[in-house]
């Protein structure tokens, strides 16, 4: 009986996701403009706009721009733009110094950088979700680092290239958790030490997807283990076998998932400014119904959290999802049907054969990680389960020590929005961290 439960729940997922798929990707709906469809989705949107617009005053952060957010707390902002080796451009987000310090002009004490990655379809918003002084991107730089957040290709501020357009080149779209690892996390660090003129990060941190594509980075290219000084993982997802959430049941459909994709040419899942997430962010703010729906939702990716601000799930909305390739989901769905591993993508034999020389993908050997690795984990993350992060502990080349966050009822999500996150995981793991200044002579 509860195996005939699973498979219908698994069947009804499989429907609702690829219902609703082609709703956020604008490469399947634009051979058909004029279709019925088409005018009444933009007759909804027209409607809904309005609406949406008297919400700025009950949550302004919901439509502003993370540069925007920064700079209406006070602190200051630089935008920066990294051009990867393949030719993406990503958009880095800085805050140089904290909100009452100020730049170190002449002199020979400098300002270590830190490198901050996101999780999967999101943006640098995720490390200033929650209030300034449980943010992390705010408390290290009133720390005195020097602050630096990433955004991944595909999301809604690394939506370019220096060829292809995004709306309507699909090869834009066809990479995975690879390329991350490949191009944007090197080509991030580099660019952030050659700025800061300086030979390391005093740190990177990594939330989810962002601790999976540093470790694939660190076993292709033995020189990020050195541009760290200490490698900071929250809720890592890299084996994923014993994945705990909605998506386990999506992972059965990986196969059918990626042939309607290649069929109907989706390149672009779940944009920030897709039809079925403008719906979803009216029914979070419309009523308490609407707000317990929204929650229902991203508990059901994110894990149950106690604690929870009803109003966050409006504002969350505003930028989460944020948009990225269905290559990049199919990648989560493929680890998960691969049990305990942390495998390169799986193009089927002939892509495989002709990228990897194997019938299968290889495995990334986590050995080769080097950096000074601590990681930070919670006992009821669906996400980053216990079992899956016992079995990346054994296998990292030079784990330094693990944080079990200190609540039976800590999830996935509270990485983001929980009202403890500074008492729990943020000023422990500062403590683990270098001291955040250095003294240099040569300093003009």
């Amino acid at each position: 009986m509860k195996g005939t439960s699973t498979f219908f729940q698994s069947v009804a997922s499989f429907v609702i996701v690829y219902c609703f798929l082609t709703l956020d990707t604008r490469t399947v709906l634009s051979p058909f403009v004029n279709n019925p469809f088409t005018q009444i989705k933009e007759l909804l949107q027209h409607i809904l706009q309005p609406r949406l617009e008297r919400c700025i005053i009950q949550e302004p952060e919901s439509f502003m721009t993370t540069p925007e957010i920064i700079v209406s707390r006070g602190y200051p902002l630089e935008i920066h733009h990294v051009v990867t080796n393949d030719g993406y451009i990503l958009e880095l987000h800085r805050i140089p110094f904290g909100r009452r310090d100020t730049r170190f002009e002449n002199g020979t004490l400098r300002r270590k950088p830190v490198f901050l990655l996101h999780g999967m379809m999101a943006t640098d918003h995720f490390w200033l979700f929650s209030s300034s002084n449980n943010s992390l991107a705010y408390i290290l730089a009133d720390h005195g680092f020097d602050v630096w957040l990433g955004n991944a290709r595909g999301n809604m501020y690394s939506r370019k290239h220096i060829s292809l357009d995004p709306n309507t080149d699909k090869e834009f779209w066809n990479y995975s958790w690879d390329e991350m690892g490949q191009y944007d996390v090197p080509s991030s660090i580099d660019y952030v030490l050659n700025v800061t003129r300086q030979e390391k990060l005093a740190a990177y941190f990594g939330y989810s997807l962002g601790c999976s594509v540093f470790f694939m980075s660190a076993t292709q290219y033995p020189r990020i283990n050195d541009q760290v000084e200490v490698m900071i993982g929250l809720g890592p997802t890299v084996s994923v076998a014993h994945l705990n959430n909605f998506f386990r049941f999506l992972a059965p459909f990986v196969k059918p998932y990626q042939f309607l994709q290649q069929w109907l040419g989706i390149g672009e899942v779940h944009r920030n400014d897709g039809f079925l997430h403008q719906m979803t962010r009216l029914i979070g703010e419309t009523s308490h119904f609407g707000a317990v729906i929204g929650r229902h939702v991203l508990f059901q990716i994110f894990g149950y959290s106690e604690i929870y601000n009803e109003n966050d799930v409006f504002r969350l909305a505003g930028h989460y999802p944020a948009g990225g390739s269905a290559n990049s989901m199919a990648h989560l769905l493929q680890n998960y049907n691969s049990g305990e591993s942390f495998l390169h993508f799986d193009h089927g034999p002939d892509g495989n054969m002709e990228r990897y020389g194997t019938v299968h993908p290889p495995e990334y050997n986590l050995t080769r990680v080097t950096a000074p690795v601590y990681l930070v984990h919670a006992d009821n993350d669906p996400f980053a389960t216990v079992e899956d992060v016992s079995w990346l502990m054994a296998r990292l080349g030079n784990l330094k020590g693990t944080l079990r966050v200190n609540s039976s009822s800590f999830s996935h999500g509270d990485f983001i929005w929980s009202p403890q996150l500074a008492e729990l995981v943020h000023l422990p793991v500062i403590d683990l961290l270098p001291s955040p200044f250095v003294y240099q002579q040569d300093y003009i």
